[in-house]
C-alpha cells in the first residue's frame, strides 16, 4: 500500500514533468514549427526519457490536448466570473490570462502553429461562446440557424485577432489590445 508521503512525492513528479514537457514544447515553438518538433526534441529539451514522456502522453498531440483542456477549462471558468462585468475588463482579463498562464497555447495558434490544432482551438472558443457569450447579447431572437453562425462569427473573429496579435510578436499590451476589440465590437452587438 502506497503511503500519503508517497503519493505526494509522485504527484510532485508527475506536476514537474508535465511542465517540463509543456516548457520544452513552449521554447522549440519558438524557433520551430509544430509538425517538425518530434517527441525527441521534446524529451532532449525537457531533460526526460522518452519513457517518462510516453508514461504521460501518447504523443505530442496527447501533450497538446492535455494542456488545451486544462488551460480553456481554467478560461472558461474565469470567463464565467467575468462575464457580469464591463465588456472591456472582460477582453482584457482574457487576454491577460492568455499571455500570462496560456503562452504554449498563443505560440500553438501562432504560424508555428498546428492547423489541426488551430481548427480545434476555434471549436473550442465557438462551445464556449454559445455556452458563456450568447447568453448575454442584446440581439436575442436569433433563429437556431442565425445563432450558430453568429457563434461560428464572434469566436472566429476574436481568434482572428489574437492569432494576428501572437504573430506580430505581441506589439500592444492587453490593455491596449482590449481596448481595440472593444472599440470594434459594436456595442449593438454585445451587452
Amino acid at each position: 500500500m502506497i503511503s500519503l508521503k508517497e503519493e505526494m512525492i509522485t504527484d510532485a513528479r508527475i506536476l514537474k514533468t508535465k511542465r517540463s514537457t509543456r516548457k520544452a514544447l513552449l521554447s522549440l515553438l519558438k524557433v520551430k514549427k509544430y509538425d517538425a518538433i518530434s517527441v525527441k526534441d521534446i524529451c532532449e529539451t525537457a531533460n526526460i526519457s522518452r519513457g517518462t514522456f510516453y508514461l504521460h502522453y501518447k504523443d505530442k498531440f496527447d501533450l497538446v490536448q492535455q494542456y488545451q483542456y486544462e488551460i480553456t477549462k481554467e478560461g472558461s471558468k474565469r470567463v464565467k466570473n467575468l462575464l457580469s462585468h464591463e465588456r472591456h475588463l472582460l477582453y482584457y482579463h482574457m487576454i491577460h490570462f492568455w499571455s500570462n498562464e496560456a503562452e504554449l497555447l498563443l505560440l500553438l495558434i501562432s504560424n508555428n502553429g498546428s492547423p489541426d490544432i488551430q481548427n480545434q482551438l476555434k471549436r473550442t472558443l465557438q462551445y464556449n461562446a454559445e455556452k458563456n457569450v450568447f447568453p448575454y447579447i442584446k440581439k436575442s431572437n436569433f433563429t437556431e440557424k442565425e445563432k450558430h453562425y453568429f457563434v461560428v462569427f464572434i469566436s472566429n473573429a476574436i481568434f482572428g485577432i489574437i492569432q494576428e496579435w501572437v504573430n506580430n510578436g505581441q506589439q500592444e499590451t492587453p490593455e491596449e489590445l482590449s481596448d481595440i476589440i472593444n472599440t470594434i465590437i459594436p456595442d449593438s452587438l454585445l451587452g
